[in-house]
């Protein structure tokens, strides 16, 4: 384990925090450049992994957005067009695939 990721696993466990994916936190840190933010609010920033913050978007979408569902749903290999330049301003994308929403 890295000296950072260690540090922040400390931190973590002083502020009594269970943080499971550890790379994940430490992808965050280095993107807000705050350790000590950002193991207070990873668990609200953390959104998971994906490939890509475009296939994020969709799977999003598609949990949220009934008719966004339905017109994708209804037309089979079709995928819309995402404004791309929304979602940047409201999620971050690391190189290791996690997403995270701005706080």
């Amino acid at each position: 384990m890295s000296r950072t990721a260690d540090y922040l696993a400390h931190l973590a466990d002083e502020a009594g925090l269970m943080i499971e994916d550890l790379e994940a936190l430490t992808a965050y840190a280095a993107l807000v450049g705050d350790a000590e933010y950002a193991v207070r609010t990873f668990d609200d920033a953390y959104e998971g992994q994906w490939d890509d913050l475009e296939d994020f978007a969709h799977d999003r979408l598609m949990e949220t957005d009934d008719e966004y569902r339905a017109a994708v749903e209804g037309c089979r290999g079709w995928r819309p067009h995402l404004d791309m330049i929304a979602w940047n301003c409201d999620y971050a994308h690391t190189t290791g695939g996690h997403v995270f929403q701005s706080i």
